[in-house]
């Protein structure tokens, strides 16, 4: 998508202090430095930390910004570069660590240090002049999350460096800035106790959406009714505010809980830009549902996800821990898209009316007359007077809605809006580790059937000859030819080749002791037939769950299901 390009050249050109580029969409992107807050002066995370492989750079998109994650096993820490190369601008994520522990460029082979320093230029050897050096980012790792800030290194962090007061400064300056990482408060509580289920998506819709749709409780009755909800079990939604609407956020309290009140109350926080909190305390566990909307292009965000819970109980606790980080990633795909077209399409209706001129403080673009819509329409005021409309310009703003609307690119088919592979599995590490596991199990099951399925018919045969060779007595002058030509039997044996010898030796483990009646070959028959069909089942089990890595369903459950 053009358009979308374009808008992210120009996020990233804001990001480094640089003069927008004159093109359609320099309006949508130059909001981002509009309303009280800086977009790039905020953190975000980009990755769980156990889903990055330390083996390989890893491409993400933060506020329009192309940028590389890797590890650095000089620093033993990770790295966030600008994912482009300064030689020939080809991307950084399409080369490879090095063994001396440098991200080179998969192009030309340039190689750079955690810092962006150009350490090696092959075609005429080390160079660590400026315009050589990647664009560095600050981050950080909290609770298990690669944190980034998205604006470039400070001139004494930078390959070029400074003296050594502006470099403590510097140091400093970092260490305060760390400070506003906005993090779940319970989980560095001691002793807390607090499990975490944690899952991402890049999802086909903007932050914004995202953000309304995880504060919006009232659909979640209805949208993922049979799959974590019920659509019949509805109480009042008597959401009010704690907090004012400030530049920081808000808060509000739902008095009566999910479940018609079966739970207990749930509060929620908003912490701007992206991070919202739902808190349940209920009798048997306490749970938090965490979100961070993280904002990538107009029309595509990345979901952090942290589902966290504490047991009264010691049973569920240990279950939980069982669990693989992949299976929480392909069960959590399919809430994912009980939601997944309902915003897509949503957002598209919406951002179409906004380019006509209407907006939330003006006309109401969407009709919310209820109290369960307080967080939305809280959300929506937090935009407009505190967030410029948001970082692309597609959260209010009349005049950006036009450029918005072209930048969001055409609607995208069902298939490809349940596309899970290119939206998660392809570059998580979890997933690609239990896809292999997973395919590996298909690949025993349907060995096992083809070996069990042929060693079944093989029994069945030796038992039919041996019933025949009973019923007209050729069994019994066989045994007596055998015990009458025992030496000759012998010095036949004797001459057997290594190979035949195992082949009747494994003849016999398949078929059993010789039963001139056939029976017991037949029972061996049935007991290889029963293998044979378990493990076609659980091949077709193990394929059926290796798809979930690659594509979702539809309808999903609250369609089929009263």
């Amino acid at each position: 998508m053009a358009a979308t390009d374009a808008a992210a050249t120009s996020a990233a050109a804001s990001a480094r202090g640089e003069a927008l580029p004159s093109t359609s969409t320099s309006t949508s992107t130059s909001s981002a430095s509009g309303g009280s807050i800086s977009w790039f002066d905020s953190w975000y995370p980009v990755a769980f930390v156990k889903d990055l492989d330390k083996a390989k750079p890893h491409r993400v998109v933060l506020l329009g910004i192309p940028m590389v994650v890797w590890w650095d096993k000089n620093a033993g820490a990770w790295r966030v570069l600008e994912d482009v190369c300064p030689h020939r601008l080809v991307p950084l994520s399409e080369g490879r660590i090095t063994p001396s522990g440098l991200l080179e460029c998969g192009y030309h082979g340039w190689a750079f240090s955690g810092d962006g320093k150009c350490e090696v230029i092959p075609q005429q050897g080390k160079s660590d002049t400026p315009r050589a050096c990647a664009t560095g980012y600050h981050c950080a790792v909290r609770q298990g999350l690669l944190f980034v800030l998205p604006k470039p290194l400070p001139p004494a962090l930078r390959p070029s460096g400074g003296a050594n007061e502006e470099l403590a400064a510097a140091l400093a300056a970092v260490a305060e800035e760390e400070s506003r990482i906005p993090l779940v408060s319970e989980l560095d509580e001691p002793g807390g106790k607090w499990l975490s289920q944690d899952v991402w998506r890049d999802l086909p819709y903007d932050w914004s959406t995202l953000m309304e749709n995880v504060l919006d409780s009232s659909h979640v009755p209805f949208t993922h009714h049979a799959s974590m909800s019920n659509r019949n079990v509805i109480g009042p939604y008597d959401i009010k505010l704690t907090t004012a609407i400030s530049e920081a956020g808000f808060s509000g309290l739902w008095k009566t809980g999910p479940r018609a009140g079966k739970l207990g109350p749930q509060s929620t926080t908003f912490v701007a830009p992206s991070f919202m909190k739902h808190r349940l305390d209920s009798k048997g566990f306490a749970s938090l549902t965490v979100v961070y909307a993280v904002p990538m292009e107009p029309g595509r965000c990345r979901l952090i996800n942290r589902n966290v819970l504490r047991f009264n109980n010691a049973i569920p606790e240990a279950i939980f821990g069982l669990v693989p980080a992949w299976w929480w990633h392909v069960s959590s795909h399919l809430l994912l898209e009980d939601d997944q077209i309902f915003l897509h399409l949503g957002e598209e209706e919406t951002a179409r009316r906004r380019a006509g001129g209407l907006g939330h403080s003006q006309v109401w673009v969407c009709y919310m007359p209820s109290q369960a819509d307080t967080y939305v329409i809280a959300f929506q005021r937090w935009l407009a007077r505190f967030g410029g409309g948001g970082p692309f310009g597609g959260g209010g703003l009349a005049a950006d809605g036009a450029a918005f609307v072209e930048a969001l690119g055409p609607r995208l088919s069902r298939k490809q809006l349940l596309d899970r592979y290119s939206q998660h599995t392809e570059t998580c590490a979890s997933c690609q580790q239990g896809l292999k596991q997973v395919g590996g199990v298909a690949a025993v099951a349907r060995a096992v059937t083809v070996a069990a399925g042929a060693a079944a018919v093989f029994c069945a045969a030796v038992a039919v000859a041996a019933a025949g060779a009973a019923a007209t007595g050729a069994g019994t002058v066989a045994a007596a030819g055998t015990a009458a030509g025992g030496g000759a039997a012998t010095g036949a044996a004797s001459v057997l080749s290594a190979v035949g010898s195992a082949l009747v030796a494994a003849a016999g483990l398949v078929a059993g002791p010789y039963d001139p009646t056939g029976v017991s070959h037949m029972l061996r028959a049935a007991m290889w037939a029963v293998l044979a069909a378990a493990a076609a089942a659980g091949g077709a089990r193990a394929e059926a769950l290796r798809k979930l890595f690659f594509e979702g369903v539809y309808p999903p459950p609250r369609n089929l299901k009263d």
